[in-house]
């Protein structure tokens, strides 16, 4: 068989044993062994995991995908804008997508090594195991969502010599993501959390109703995948998560309505993605209402690159008085107007010599979970169901209940309360394609960068990739 060298840092991602989960995503590598003499204790296999989380959260800190091509950002005064934002997409110019393969092989290496060694506590184990099935699942269901087609990739990684593989319809691949969450929540020991820094059966039935909300629109799998939707939330609504009553606090760390989160600390470098979005003192400290801005005064913690766009502001516009809106913009004025609006859900911390984008990423929380219960019950004609779920969020907002019944007036509605409440969380883009898929909207004509355009929706493959594996073929449309 045809081999194509592919360097993949295995060695990288093995980090020490951590108990705190503050500490799991803190990499500290190890000595330099091989893969044959690694694998001797249980704490190897914790290591190993700790090690997949790093480089899954390293992924999943990217506003490329889940916000530039949305209607999220405008420029800010340095901008970080990709091209995506600006809807030029090519094989020339789109990411490669070897390094989450990398993180694809790792998990399969950790899985393959698992099944013969034998731990003291059947339940680490299966722990283990699931945490990294779910991984693997996330990972597939992420890589699905930008390129749809994708080689699936089921053995493990030992050294640079890998098989060439030809993309697999998006339907298998979602077979296989599938295949996972289920042997994953069948083999988590607790019902409930050890750590919502770490997967946990909650999370994984999250990530069941996120996929199944997915399937059931874009790839027309309809009632069945949104019963099994509203079956996966029901399980996340019996792990004790709730609302919290002011919106503010929901990014601090590890709080009840959190489910799944990816922890920061003010020493890593270039931190949670929001740093993109914290204004610099060098720009914005003359501003009229300086003090309270996230201002940061080092331009590796803040790049004042993505701004609020007026989409986002128009969103509040009729209900002025949202609470949410303190937590999610804020205007920096300068001779009473405003220059820019900044997003200020994830300020960071302020320390004593400054601030730092440290915020957890979050993954899952149970607003999310609220509101796509609310849209698969609205997809199913339940109306009256549907708003119960939607005025829950509105209710903490502090504004009207909405009392649409016309399924796609409803939809739009639920999908403005998405965009509204998880402003900022890496979950726009996906929204729209999703409601796009579903018949509700016409994201060509939400998206204000999209207007006239026909480029595809899913991402072109990079012309990398091509040109090491004739097998791939490109994405239809480019």
């Amino acid at each position: 068989m045809k081999k194509i060298k592919l360097t993949i840092p295995l060695l990288a991602l093995l980090v020490s044993v951590s108990t705190s989960c503050k500490e799991i995503l803190e990499v500290t590598p190890r000595s330099q062994i091989t893969n044959q003499v690694f694998w001797q204790s249980e704490d190897d296999y914790t290591a190993y995991l700790n090690g997949v989380y790093s480089s899954f959260r390293t992924q999943m800190n990217d506003l490329s995908f889940g916000e530039d091509r949305s209607d999220s950002f405008v420029s800010g005064v340095n901008s970080r804008l990709s091209v995506y934002w600006a809807q030029v997409l090519t094989p020339e110019n789109a990411r490669d997508w070897t390094s989450y393969y990398g993180t694809i092989g790792h998990i399969n290496l950790l899985l393959s090594q698992i099944e013969g060694f034998t731990f003291a506590t059947p339940a680490t184990k299966n722990r283990i195991k699931a945490e990294a099935l779910a991984l693997r699942a996330s990972m597939y269901f992420y890589m699905a969502k930008i390129w749809g087609d994708l080689p699936i990739m089921l053995n493990p990684i030992v050294d640079e010599n890998v098989p060439l593989t030809a993309r697999s319809p998006v339907a298998d691949v979602f077979k296989q993501i599938n295949s996972d969450i289920d042997m994953a929540i069948s083999l988590f020991p607790e019902a409930g959390f050890i750590s919502k820094n770490r997967l946990s059966k909650p999370a994984v039935n999250a990530l069941k109703a996120d996929v199944k909300l997915w399937s059931a629109k874009v790839l027309a799998g309809g009632e069945p995948d949104f019963t099994a939707a509203l079956a996966a939330i029901a399980e996340v609504e019996k792990s004790g998560v709730a609302l919290l009553p002011n919106f503010r606090d929901i990014t601090v760390r590890l709080n009840n309505e959190i489910i799944f989160s990816l922890y920061f600390n003010r020493t890593e470098t270039p931190s949670m993605y929001a740093f993109a979005s914290l204004p610099l003192n060098t720009y914005s400290a003359k501003a009229d209402n300086a003090a309270d801005l996230p201002l940061s005064n080092d331009p590796l913690y803040a790049q004042a690159g993505y701004a609020t766009s007026p989409a986002v502001k128009a969103l509040f516009a009729a209900n002025p008085t949202d609470k949410r809106i303190p937590a999610t913009y804020i205007d920096e004025l300068q001779g009473g107007k405003v220059i820019y609006t900044w997003p200020n859900k994830f300020r960071g911390t302020k320390y004593s010599d400054d601030r730092v984008a440290d915020d957890d990423l979050i993954v899952y929380r149970f607003a999310d979970i609220v509101l796509l219960k609310a849209e698969a019950l609205a997809a199913l004609g339940r109306s009256a169901d549907a708003l119960v779920e939607l005025n829950k969020i509105r209710k903490r907002a502090g504004i009207p209940d909405v009392t649409v019944t016309e399924k796609t007036a409803l939809e739009k509605a639920i999908l403005d309360e998405r965009g509204r409440e998880l402003f900022d969380e890496s979950k726009r883009w996906w929204d729209l394609v999703r409601f796009h898929k579903g018949g509700t909207i016409d994201v060509y004509q939400v998206v204000p960068n999209l207007k006239g355009k026909t480029v595809p929706l899913y991402w072109p493959v990079a012309t990398r990739v091509l040109s090491l594996n004739n097998q791939i073929k490109q994405t239809q449309g480019y």
